[in-house]
């Protein structure tokens, strides 16, 4: 039995298809993996896809991962597939996941939630001639009618789930324009010396915006969050030293890392210094979670970059937000990282733009509390994206914000290009303000906000004068 799995992501991390391809090789299936990577808004080439149709035509079954954004990537792909081939497609990921019967008009089985266990069992069941169309977390189109199953209960046992597939055998990437064999060199080019790891799954969380805002609704009946152990870490981090010499940082990118107890934080340092002594990236910290003593832990075993999602800084979008974080602990977790500027580099926070609930007092509240944090940091402004089914997307939807989900949210540009305005210019004066090591002092920005002086154009000619400082 031959599976070919194809990621049409930007980057080649892609950790979910990774591991899912370790799960299927451990029970000695043949897999193959292809990256496809480029911008969710470019289509592929007629001759790259004519190289994936002659890579998958011994495959028994096609897998295809993806997000909401790269919907029209796996069309076409799906498409130019069953054009040529007579080959089950199946869908997964979290655009599947929470919209399975609109991939079902492309696709021929969805798998929907975590796809370790079922798509084990579904190849296991296709090879041996068995039905499969029964098995939990699947859903299938057959004559034209969707046949829906239960969705399978959330791993429990993190340690049980193998390490992310990282051999070359069978890998192949698009590069230059085609695709060719995976190597250590086109690997650690596209890798850029850092490896992804998930230490944790599920974000208890699950703001409004958020796609796990609606994954937690369909396991609203279990424990969410789930952690691996210190020593199953280390033992993958180990085998990524050995496997690929060339990885010079660990990226954690999950959302729960600093849910680990000070004991399991402080137990995983000596450990990492002990075995692995590279530097550290955690991607997912929430400001409720940050204390002194674990960054103090983290940073002597080298941690040497932090990302924090802020959003906002005004009460009344929090609350719209579903972000339980108050303006105190934000500027508390700040000082904390802040003080450990020396050697941690600048740190990232992430504030949310173009929420179209936002009136021009809101923006200033943010704006406002922003000038109160230490500076360096790195501001990442994100413009809001109506995710299908999170609690924002059926707001905006019954509000007629969003018409047509295609073309206003999957095709939606790169989240980091927020609208033109005065507003949003400030804050993007403030992003090159504090990156540099300095802030706009609270009393400046109330010049610049102040709606009388807006309205007399002086708070324009001020925002001239600092922007020619830059």
């Amino acid at each position: 039995m031959k599976v070919t799995l194809i990621s049409p992501y930007k980057m080649v991390w892609s950790p979910g298809i990774r591991i899912l391809s370790a799960c299927l090789k451990r029970e000695e299936y043949d897999v193959q993996v292809i990256f496809l990577p480029g911008d969710f808004t470019d289509k592929y080439e007629d001759t790259v896809l004519d190289e994936v149709v002659k890579l998958s035509v011994s495959s028994d079954l096609i897998g295809i991962t993806l997000m909401t954004n790269f919907f029209d990537k796996a069309v076409q792909i799906t498409q130019k597939l069953k054009e040529s081939l007579s080959i089950p497609v199946i869908w997964g990921g979290i655009h599947p996941t929470i919209r399975p019967e609109e991939c079902l008009d492309y696709a021929d089985i969805v798998c929907r939630g975590e796809g370790e266990e079922s798509v084990v069992e579904l190849v296991r069941k296709m090879e041996k001639g068995q039905n499969y169309y029964n098995v939990k977390g699947m859903e299938f189109k057959v004559n034209g009618k969707i046949v829906k199953n239960q969705i399978r209960p959330l791993i429990r046992d993190m340690d049980s789930i193998p390490f992310q597939d990282y051999t070359y055998d069978e890998h192949y990437i698009l590069s230059e324009g085609y695709i060719r064999k995976m190597d250590e060199m086109v690997l650690k080019k596209y890798l850029g010396g850092a490896y992804e790891i998930m230490a944790t799954r599920g974000c208890a969380y699950g703001c409004a915006y958020c796609c796990n805002n609606t994954l937690n609704e369909l396991h609203s009946n279990q424990r969410i969050v789930r952690k691996r152990s210190i020593d199953n870490i280390i033992k993958e981090l180990m085998w990524v030293k050995k496997k690929l010499p060339f990885i010079e940082c660990i990226k954690f990118d999950d959302d729960h890392f600093f849910t680990y107890t000070l004991k399991e934080i402080k137990e995983f340092c000596n450990e990492y210094k002990k075995n692995i002594g590279l530097t550290m990236h955690i991607t997912g910290a929430h400001p409720n979670t940050i204390s002194r003593e674990k960054l103090s832990l983290l940073v002597d075993a080298d941690l040497v970059f932090i990302r924090i999602g802020i959003q906002t800084g005004n009460e009344r979008t929090k609350k719209l937000y579903g972000r339980n974080q108050t303006n105190r602990k934000v500027e508390e977790a700040v000082r904390i990282i802040n003080s450990f500027r020396n050697k941690i580099r600048l740190p990232q926070y992430d504030i949310i733009l173009d929420n179209p609930w936002e009136v021009d007092e809101d923006l200033i509240k943010t704006l406002m509390f922003l000038t109160k944090l230490p500076a360096p940091y790195y501001l990442e402004l994100l413009s809001l994206t109506f995710y299908p089914e999170t609690q924002l997307y059926e707001k905006a939807k019954r509000e007629g914000i969003i018409h047509d989900d295609l073309e206003e949210v999957y095709r939606k540009p790169e989240y980091h290009t927020c609208k033109k305005h005065y507003l949003n210019g400030l804050f993007f004066l403030l992003k090159e303000y504090v990156q540099r090591g300095e802030n706009i002092p609270t009393k400046t920005m109330f010049l610049l906000t102040n709606r009388v002086l807006r309205k007399l154009k002086i708070s324009w000619l001020l925002y001239k004068v600092l922007c020619a400082k830059n």
